[in-house]
């Protein structure tokens, strides 16, 4: 007896639950994110600004 094909989920409940599964990812991909960068920035040599000499004005 051949199986009746399951129905699928209609589109917009496919985009809802995507759109679910962004907001719950959300915070954990931001704290990701700022880490890489962290990591990104510390390997940099921090950029230095020239001290003016002693006695001379800005």
């Amino acid at each position: 007896m051949p199986k009746k094909p399951t129905p699928s989920p209609a589109p917009w409940q496919d985009l809802e639950q995507q759109a679910y599964h962004a907001y719950r990812e959300w915070p954990i991909w931001l704290l990701l994110r700022e880490r890489e960068l962290a990591e990104r920035l510390g390997k940099r040599p921090p950029a230095v600004k020239s001290k003016p000499a002693e006695g001379e004005t800005k």
